[in-house]
């Protein structure tokens, strides 16, 4: 812990928030948020506005409470922070670690945010958790003039307005397309085989390492297995899941209608559109699909929201509600 940040007088400043008793401790060794976690000590963020969750980080040990309950003080040995909007005190903090710690904040798209996920990246370049609380946490624990790629438009740009952008797409030297979902392509010297990645989204892939080279961090690619967007799951003609590549159907999920609009184009270029099968609208999806021809359904929704009709137990009519 930061020696300024030790002490609960600078907390209670840098927060916004009010010491709301005397305490016996003047300063904490660590930030928690999970009372688990908690060694004698610590300061607990009470994120989940949980009066169970103080009992126990108290019982483990904690110095200080920072919350927004307005609740009895338990302990009045140590220190009890309140404050009225517990997500911004949390911003507040995160913001003062970035400039003591000369923190670097790179926004990417929701697509490009998840394309990293699948590049191995040296030790000072880091994802930034989406949760302010998380966030803090991961501040508060890396080095010195740590780079961290963000979520355009979250949070994080309340503590640095300074971000560099970067385009957003960039054709590869040469592209092999591997059938619908999976890809080979050149990029620069560098040949990429094979990855479990449709071809729509190696520009965006392209682009992201062409600005690590600019920022002269290492990396690596390795699989896609799992890559959100554009997410095939294969099905039986019952609708049951199965392997990939295993049956001829194939269910294609996308969460951005931005990108589903884009991946219906993609999709209609490559594909007779007699075997395309495409839908904007997530119970549509489950009530029709049983009963009409595709090959390929594209779909504006969530998976998780169709784990449970596409298991081997399902035998009936899917019905969304």
């Amino acid at each position: 812990m930061e020696c300024l940040l030790a002490k609960i007088d600078s907390i209670v400043r840098i927060s916004g928030g009010v010491l709301l008793n005397s305490p016996s401790v003047d300063s904490i060794n660590e930030i928690q948020i999970s009372p688990i976690k908690i060694n004698r000590g610590d300061l607990f963020i009470d994120m989940n506005r949980s009066n169970e969750d103080v009992k126990i980080a108290i019982e483990n040990g904690a110095y200080c409470i920072l919350t927004s309950l307005t609740s009895k003080i338990d302990d009045e040995e140590i220190a009890w922070i309140g404050v009225e909007n517990l997500e911004m005190s949390v911003i507040k903090l995160a913001r003062f670690y970035a400039v003591e710690k000369n923190f670097k904040f790179i926004p990417l798209l929701d697509v490009q945010y998840s394309l990293i996920k699948y590049l191995h990246l040296e030790e000072r370049a880091k994802l930034l958790e989406n949760s302010p609380f998380k966030a803090l946490i991961q501040i508060i624990k890396s080095r010195h003039e740590t780079l961290f790629f963000v979520i355009k438009n979250s949070f994080i740009q309340n503590i640095d307005p300074l971000i560099k952008q970067f385009p957003i797409k960039m054709k590869p030297v040469k592209i092999f397309e591997n059938g619908i979902f999976n890809t080979s392509f050149i990029y620069k010297n560098k040949f990429i085989k094979d990855i479990r990645l449709s071809s729509f989204f190696v520009p965006y892939l392209c682009s992201l390492m062409a600005y690590l080279d600019d920022l002269k961090i290492e990396f690596k690619v390795i699989n896609f297995i799992n890559f959100q967007h554009f997410y095939p799951q294969f099905v039986t003609s019952n609708m049951q899941m199965s392997d990939f590549g295993t049956t001829r159907k194939v269910i294609i999920f996308e969460s951005n209608l931005a990108l589903y609009k884009e991946e219906l184009k993609y999709l209609y270029k490559r594909i007779d559109k007699n075997l395309i099968a495409n839908f904007t609208c997530e119970k549509d999806a489950i009530n029709k699909l049983p009963y009409i021809k595709f090959r390929y359904a594209l779909v504006h929704g969530n998976r998780e929201n169709f784990e449970k009709f596409m298991t081997k137990e399902n035998t009936v009519q899917m019905k969304l509600f």
